[in-house]
């Protein structure tokens, strides 16, 4: 029997931690913070409840997956619900669309608030990404890559020619789509992997089908209930949990894991280490000197979050909003190419109450703003903190009826405290997802010492709950591949 140490209990370590305990593994989880769950956090302030990092959740089959792999049910830990619409979009031209799962909506939308004559691209547009999506995620992102030949096998060219998959996602959505504001909704949300549109392959277009396809759902409770419902099952499964205690180093010996070094200098010893830390900070701070600690690591973009405790209700927005600025183009190279603050930003409000009452007292508002903002090898946020801020409140006076006076309080995140988090220049997304961060060209879950493992969202394949929850079956795969399993639970 192993004894695994998985380092940070973000939802990857969790998942991980689960996964390897059921297998018959000796797990003990070390986490930093006193809170588990790492990016997936919540903050309670005077009856005021947020989510402080991801607030929805997509693609349910990899987290219904590992429920099912424990043998167990999803619903008896989690009861997600499907928000109908997904969510408003509020453009700065004054047009407000509301953007769902529902294809007979989405036609009206389309056909009311931009023009009939868009409907077909748009049921062309679901039709091909729905394809390329069952085809995509079993051959490219639900594998470990040992080297470049694994994506030049015959079926993964075939692939990549069929679908275009190399293509720009934002000059080749025109095919579908000729009005500018419809070409805004089914590309930006590349930004949930800090990935400018612009620059994004087509690929990550599949992100567009996940949210208008197969929709966006919400926890009843908040988002931190998925950290808890992941807890129970950690529990469950025999796994020790040590919290606020952070790792310094992971021990090496002749080239392999020998255990942990924490920062009271005791050391915890263990076969294998799995490192739920942004890859860039493990192998800069955690592990012995390698090529890889002096890569230039190319980073998403990091965010400024606000949580607002608002005293009044704002009837014209729902539970997910998009703000989009007036010259989209214009803010995504600000961001991206330029690093600096946005003069106009796009945003995005999240109003958990809506469907979580009890997030808020009566009467109120808990309001969560998402601005994207260069990370720390940018411009400072924290030097124009405030005038951001004004330009939000501006914005949602003109859209929502925000009274200044109605705030009672406003609790941010900026990029510096994402850095303090373990996130390499505050990059709030972790690694870029651009071509040669991706598939075999990703950071490997294997580290070059024998015995220490990654997962999480900046190894493969990538970012989101989703990609991260595939992160752990891909790395239960390896060890069972590299290390004599023992026999398993059930």
């Amino acid at each position: 029997m192993a004894h695994v140490l998985v380092v940070g209990a973000g939802i990857g370590g969790l998942a991980s931690a689960a996964r390897l305990a059921h297998a018959g593994h000796q797990v003990t989880l070390i986490e930093q913070r006193d809170q588990l769950g790492g990016r997936v956090g919540q903050l309670e302030r005077d009856g005021f409840r947020f989510d402080t990092g991801p607030t929805l959740l997509m693609m349910l089959d990899p987290l219904e997956k590992l429920f099912r792999d424990l043998h167990r049910r999803l619903e008896d830990y989690l009861q997600p619900v499907l928000l109908t619409p997904s969510y408003r979009v509020f453009y700065a031209d004054g047009t407000r669309f509301d953007s769902s799962p529902c294809i007979a909506s989405m036609v009206r939308e389309i056909a009311q608030k931009m023009s009939p004559d868009e409907v077909p691209g748009y049921l062309r547009l679901m039709a091909d990404l729905s394809a390329m999506l069952h085809e995509v995620v079993p051959a490219f992102v639900r594998r470990n890559y040992r080297s470049v030949a694994d994506l030049l096998g015959a079926k993964q060219i075939s692939l990549l020619l069929k679908h275009h998959l190399l293509a720009n996602l934002y000059r080749r959505i025109a095919r579908y789509a000729r009005d500018p504001r419809l070409r805004m909704l089914f590309t930006f949300q590349t930004m949930y992997l800090g990935l400018s549109p612009l620059e994004a392959p087509w690929v990550y277009a599949i992100l567009t089908y996940m949210e208008s396809g197969e929709g966006v759902w919400f926890p009843r409770g908040g988002m931190y209930q998925l950290v808890r419902a992941l807890e129970t099952v950690v529990r469950e499964e025999g796994v020790q949990i040590r919290t606020g205690e952070r790792v310094e180093e992971v021990l090496i010996d002749a080239g392999r894991a020998k255990g942990v070094c924490l920062a009271s200098g005791e050391k915890v010893n263990g076969d294998l280490v799995v490192l739920n830390v942004d890859v860039p900070t493990a192998y800069n701070k955690l592990l012995p000197p390698t090529k890889q600690a002096r890569r230039r690591w190319r980073n998403s973009c990091s965010a400024l979050v606000l949580c607002i405790g608002y005293e009044r209700r704002l009837p014209t927005l729902l539970h997910h909003n998009v703000h989009f600025s007036g010259d989209f183009e214009r803010n995504l190279q600000e961001i991206f190419v330029h690093q600096v603050i946005p003069e106009e930003p796009s945003f995005y409000t999240c109003l958990s109450a809506r469907t979580e009452p009890s997030d808020a007292p009566e009467g109120c508002e808990n309001l969560y703003v998402l601005i994207p903002v260069p990370n720390r090898s940018g411009e400072d946020v924290s030097v124009h903190k405030e005038e951001v801020i004004d330009k939000v409140f501006s914005r949602l006076e003109r859209e929502a009826g925000l009274r200044r006076e109605g705030v009672r309080f406003v609790e941010s995140l900026a990029p510096a405290e994402w850095e303090a988090m373990g996130l390499w220049q505050g990059a709030a997304f972790g690694l870029s997802h651009h071509f040669f961060q991706s598939t075999c060209f990703r950071p490997s879950n294997r580290a070059p010492f024998d015995g220490v493992y990654f997962v999480g969202a900046s190894t493969v394949p990538g970012n989101g709950i989703p990609m991260v929850l595939i992160s752990a079956e891909l790395l239960q795969q390896r060890i069972e591949q590299e290390v004599v399993a023992p026999r398993g639970k059930g």
